[in-house]
């Protein structure tokens, strides 16, 4: 069993060296196999990741002046 992984290994090491043609012939076949999601998916990702980035940043921004507040308080300034 080990030494089938090692030659799966070997091969794959083998098939990928090469020239830069190789190279981005290996890249080609690879971005065949990539799953790109769909616009309505994409952009629904992107509208959830700048809404999560907006409450993260009020959070934070609350936190520092509650924070700035107690430490005026302690401190008397």
């Amino acid at each position: 069993m080990a030494s089938a992984v090692k030659e799966k290994q070997a091969a794959a090491v083998a098939a990928t060296s090469g020239t830069q043609g190789s190279y981005l012939q290996e890249v080609q076949r690879e971005m065949r196999k990539v799953s790109w999601p769909k616009r309505s998916e994409l952009i629904n990702n992107t509208i959830l990741t700048l809404v999560a980035s907006g409450l993260l940043a009020l959070l934070i921004f609350g936190m520092d002046r509650i924070i700035s507040a107690i430490l005026q308080l302690v401190y008397g300034a």
